[in-house]
């Protein structure tokens, strides 16, 4: 399920605010210099606009070459993979060069992820790899891309629900420009520009729980990563520990209050 154009996730006649909306929302009251900072660049970049829509659509064809990588040729979403020329001019190569070794260890820390989809485990059959019922509940494997419904009404979609090194995870990819790319440098990318980015697991591994508290079957998220991918160099992997994922989730249900307040409306809602 991609993200709605218009911020609303529907579902059973309901409406959920997206996540992101929330975010957008409350940036320049919570993160005013992220916006000055912004601002700035666009007004001084010339080709801002290109390079943001780059970013956005690297970030997809990243997407779904990890789900190739991950669950195989029939799982992934086929219409977001690059074409040849699309891989060259973004290297997606070079991306993907780096990452094989961080997602063989994905697929060996969940091993039916390859075989598994996700309508053959909703129907509570075992693992078709390891004939195992370990895996036989949907909340309780690697989930790609599957959206989270808040019963107190905010919505999402993780990159990512995952094993990792023996905790329940939300996981979240990101990437940098190409340093083929006129301009780019080789340099790490600092773990504050991704601010917004800790609150959005936040609110999403707030989600999970609340809906785990309800469901016996369904195995709490306990850790968060941030994944910061480069065509130069290994992936970095950020871990949200248990207390940093309680602060983030904290912190967006301050903003998520302060949204309902600005927009006049409560979420849910009646569609």
């Amino acid at each position: 399920m991609s993200h709605p154009d218009d911020g609303i996730y529907r579902k059973d006649g309901i409406g959920y605010i997206a996540v992101s909306n929330v975010l957008g929302r409350t940036l320049p009251l919570f993160n005013p210099s992220k916006v000055s900072s912004l601002e700035w660049w666009q007004n001084n970049e010339p080709d801002a606009v290109e390079i943001l829509e780059r970013g956005q659509q690297r970030g997809t064809f990243i997407h779904a070459e990890v789900e190739l990588a991950l669950t195989g040729a029939n799982r992934v979403h086929v219409k977001d993979r690059p074409s040849y020329e699309e891989m060259m001019s973004y290297n997606i190569h070079g991306y993907m060069t780096y990452l094989q070794p961080l997602l063989l260890e994905m697929k060996k820390q969940n091993p039916c992820s390859s075989l598994c989809s996700a309508d053959e485990l909703a129907v509570g059959g075992d693992c078709m790899e390891t004939g195992s019922q370990q895996c036989s509940n949907l909340d309780n494997m690697l989930l790609i891309e599957k959206p989270i419904f808040c019963p107190h009404g905010w919505a999402g979609t993780p990159d990512v629900r995952l094993w990792w090194d023996s905790h329940y995870t939300i996981w979240d990819w990101k990437s940098v420009r190409s340093h083929k790319e006129e301009g780019v440098q080789k340099k790490e990318k600092s773990m504050r520009y991704y601010a917004e980015a800790f609150v959005q697991i936040g609110a999403y591994a707030l989600a999970h729980n609340i809906l785990a508290k309800q469901n016996p079957f369904m195995t709490p998220i306990t850790q968060g990563v941030i994944c910061i991918c480069y065509d130069w160099r290994e992936p970095h992997v950020h871990v949200l520990n248990r207390a940093e994922l309680k602060k983030a989730a904290n912190a967006f249900v301050q903003r998520y209050k302060v949204f309902q307040y600005l927009v006049e409306s409560r979420f849910p809602i009646k569609l």
